[in-house]
């Protein structure tokens, strides 16, 4: 005689007339005597379920996982960043100087009880993190919609309809805190990141003119002509590009000429193009002399180049 399994999955009631083996998990026929793949007999029918199933918790506590862990997450990162100064300020305001480790704490930074600024470091973890706690809250929102899902169709399969309403309030809400900091942050983001890139390239300057510039001035008494002559006096001025990877422009100026073949060159203007590329726009970083100036700047009537005089 067949045997029949049914089976009630998301509200649907399914017959079969498969079970899996309990001795090797592999498929076999529920009216079969014995399993095809390694032989164990069958002793009686599939058992019955239960008249009274627990409903299932699982997906629901994901869900409110979600949310607690993004919270952990930015709590232990504004706590403990920035060598642990908000969390130093916490334990000493809570306990005071009563306790060895807080005394030393106070020894080692007598100003800690005077540390006031945990709102900037709070909002500056957050845009830090948001790349990554955005997408975690973001997948808590449909893991909780999954599951009000799950629970209307089959819900005396699914339970936790507290948890995954508690879920969706809160992984929406630091989506909309997370957000709205990372779109404050992000003007000021860009503007830090050209500051950052036009200061290494003034540090690439200044490393020019004491390194190669100014060693080949006090050994041969005039600037160079080009900027590879520079390796007859530090053979690691090779690269010669700014922080976005393009040629400096060089160019001699306030020569002094004489008869015969001698020049000295008694100065030099040393130009980055900037983000843009391109040269005589205000993006521009010139450096004459070791000293650097912002923007373009009006070419020098002196002639650069070798001059020999007739």
């Amino acid at each position: 005689m067949d045997f029949l399994l049914q089976l009630e999955y998301m509200g649907k009631k399914i017959i079969t007339t498969k079970m899996v083996c309990p001795c090797c998990g592999e498929d076999r026929e529920i009216a079969a005597m014995a399993c095809d793949s390694c032989g164990a007999r069958q002793v009686g029918p599939p058992l019955a379920q239960p008249d009274n199933l627990l409903p299932k918790l699982g997906p629901a506590m994901i869900a409110i996982g979600c949310a607690v862990l993004v919270l952990v997450i930015f709590l232990a990162a504004w706590i403990f960043s920035n060598d642990s100064k908000v969390g130093r300020v916490i334990l000493v305001t809570m306990i005071g100087d009563g306790t060895k480790l807080t005394r030393s704490l106070l020894a080692a930074d007598p100003k800690l009880p005077l540390y006031r600024i945990f709102a900037y470091d709070a909002y500056r973890q957050a845009f830090y993190l948001s790349i990554a706690l955005i997408p975690l809250s973001l997948f808590g929102i449909w893991q909780a919609r999954r599951v009000r899902r799950m629970i209307s169709s089959a819900p005396a399969r699914f339970g936790g309809a507290r948890m995954a309403r508690t879920s969706l309030i809160l992984c929406s809400l630091w989506v909309l805190i997370l957000t709205t900091v990372t779109a404050l942050n992000i003007p000021g983001a860009i503007e830090r990141g050209r500051a950052k890139r036009r200061a290494a390239t003034r540090a690439a300057m200044y490393h020019f003119h004491q390194e190669g510039l100014h060693k080949f001035y006090d050994e041969y008494g005039s600037y160079p002509q080009e900027l590879s002559d520079l390796t007859r006096v530090n053979a690691e001025m090779t690269t010669q590009v700014d922080y976005w990877d393009r040629q400096f422009s060089y160019r001699p100026v306030g020569q002094v000429a004489s008869k015969g073949s001698g020049v000295s060159f008694t100065n030099y203007r040393l130009v980055s193009a900037g983000a843009d590329g391109r040269f005589k726009t205000s993006d521009d970083l010139t450096m004459t002399d070791g000293v650097i100036i912002e923007g373009p700047v009006e070419d020098d009537p002196r002639i650069s180049g070798i001059i020999n005089e007739q």
